[in-house]
């Protein structure tokens, strides 16, 4: 695909002060993997702050701008402080690996950088953009608040700041996951994901699921908390394995947080991820990094609610505003 700019209303009405350049950062066997620039009419002339973005669904489906999905919060910060908000797809277990999927966002990370894109955005007519790469600031949600921080802890000098939002770091050792399934994930038998698996042709690559054709899977390997094992299959004898557990990265000697900190929002109410998962993190952080860039700007939000409880939150709030206070000053520094 072309790079091509659409409206941003013919992905809901939540995109409608915005406009959507779509491009792809990478082609896997012939699958092109699509990444949305989602820039705000209202944009001046000049260098634009960088919102770099993962969306949710487990790792299993979702798309880049499903609309049910894309926090308000986000888009309202996007057009608030004049930036652009760049939002990857990646490719879904379990036709795929954990680790294939953390290749992805490195291979995203580099294609953001790249010179071929800063000519790509420079030529568009339509949206001619020149993106600030000195201020970054990450966003995810659930599985793409794993990939959020993931980011975050590979690239903590070159990132100004880092959030996630109920991020799928349960998915660690030791696993922390919920006990029961919740109620918003139907019931389905663990006989359907042997069977999705079984069927799987060689090569097969999903990356987008717009039309909700996957949530059959999703719901299965959610219902049997089945996908961390998804997620670290075939890394046994992978020299790249410790990408995969975020805790333990955290004890690595050279580890650190952007400058600007790291903060995570988790409803006390999700039975999906729970919020003991983002204290955990959160708790460890700040114990292995203390004394080093960002430890002391670590900020946990926990509010009432469930999975997705911010969707519809404004950045006029005052919990989330006062959340994300130290990080949005100095990515915008």
């Amino acid at each position: 695909m072309a790079a091509k700019v659409v409206a941003g209303s013919n992905y809901g009405s939540k995109f409608a002060n915005f406009n959507i350049l779509q491009a792809n950062y990478k082609v896997v066997d012939g699958h092109e993997i699509r990444a949305d620039f989602i820039i705000p009419k209202s944009l001046p002339a000049g260098k634009a702050p960088v919102i770099a973005r993962f969306h949710g669904g487990g790792l299993v489906r979702g798309e880049s701008l499903y609309e049910d999905w894309f926090p308000v919060w986000l888009l309202e910060l996007a057009e608030t402080h004049n930036a652009v908000i760049v939002s990857a797809n990646y490719r879904f277990l379990p036709e795929v690996t954990g680790l294939d999927i953390l290749d992805d966002v490195d291979d995203f990370w580099t294609w953001l950088h790249s010179p071929d894109l800063a000519t790509l955005l420079q030529t568009q007519q339509e949206v001619a953009l020149e993106l600030d790469l000195d201020r970054i600031i990450t966003a995810g949600d659930s599985a793409g608040g794993l990939l959020s921080i993931y980011l975050v802890l590979s690239h903590p000098d070159e990132i100004r700041a880092g959030t996630a939002t109920y991020p799928a770091i349960g998915w660690d050792n030791p696993p922390l996951l919920p006990t029961k399934r919740s109620a918003f994930v139907p019931e389905v038998p663990v006989s359907f994901i042997d069977e999705y698996v079984a069927n799987i042709k060689p090569g097969q690559v999903s990356s987008s699921d717009a039309d909700l054709e996957r949530l059959q899977i999703g719901a299965a390997i959610s219902a049997n908390q089945a996908g961390f094992k998804f997620y670290i299959r075939d890394s046994e004898n992978s020299p790249t394995r410790d990408r995969l557990y975020q805790l333990a990265r955290l004890e690595k000697p050279d580890a650190r947080l952007p400058r600007g900190g790291l903060v995570i929002l988790h409803g006390v109410d999700d039975d999906i991820v729970l919020a003991k998962a983002s204290e955990r993190f959160v708790e460890k952080a700040k114990d292995a990094l203390k004394g080093r860039q960002g430890a002391d700007k670590i900020v946990l939000a926990l509010r009432p609610g469930p999975h997705g409880f911010d969707t519809e939150a404004s950045i006029k709030e005052g919990w989330l505003d006062e959340a994300l206070k130290t990080a949005v000053e100095t990515w915008l520094e």
